[in-house]
């Protein structure tokens, strides 16, 4: 039987391929590995971005949506 993967390895797994993404929309390599890693969390353990996190992520709102990453319910949780 096949256990579901834990969120933190969905996480690892899913990081590199939003990380390549981000970098072809745009986003500078240091900034497009932590917002990656930021949306990665999210899709699989829904874990918010703190304040910090957010601004980073409404910063960059026009290249995350042009790399497809857009996720509106992770942006309007983070304005809470």
């Amino acid at each position: 039987m096949t256990q579901p993967k834990a969120p933190r390895n969905r996480t690892r797994e899913m990081t590199p391929t939003y990380w390549r993404q981000l970098i072809e929309a745009g986003v500078p390599l240091e900034t497009a590995r932590v917002i990656a890693w930021i949306i990665a969390r999210y899709d699989a353990a829904k874990r918010l971005p703190n304040a910090a996190q957010a601004a980073l992520l409404f910063q960059y709102c026009p290249m995350i949506c042009r790399a497809g990453l857009w996720r509106s319910s992770l942006l309007l949780a983070a304005m809470a």
